[in-house]
């Protein structure tokens, strides 16, 4: 579901990435009289896919630690609840930033199932 409703990475994000040693020592220099390569605004993919990741981590986090309480009996409510709230708001962050119309697709096809 993420990847269906994320911005593509863009051939400047894959440059920055494949070529990051590099960008890093110049200080994204991309010749005389030009603004560095790493300037401008976050792209959106890049907040995208750090939330994505994010709320994929703190669903991992939620599952571990439900298994182990389930298991061990050990742990509180707490402990259950704090990675499941973590989830529950990384996954509104990522919606936050997705545009109304991929809201609107998403729960449009939700809804037919």
């Amino acid at each position: 579901m993420f990847d269906e409703f994320s911005d593509p990475v863009s051939y400047k994000q894959k440059y920055l990435n494949q070529n990051a040693f590099l960008v890093y020592y110049t200080k994204g220099y991309d010749g005389p009289n030009r603004d560095s390569i790493e300037s401008g605004e976050m792209p959106r993919q890049t907040l995208q896919y750090g939330a994505r990741n994010e709320c994929w981590n703190a669903l991992d986090d939620f599952l571990t630690e439900l298994n182990f309480g389930i298991k061990d009996h050990s742990s509180t409510r707490s402990d259950i609840l704090d990675p499941l709230n973590k989830t529950i708001s990384s996954f509104d962050r990522y919606l936050s930033i997705a545009s109304q119309d991929d809201l609107d697709i998403a729960q449009h096809a939700s809804l037919l199932q």
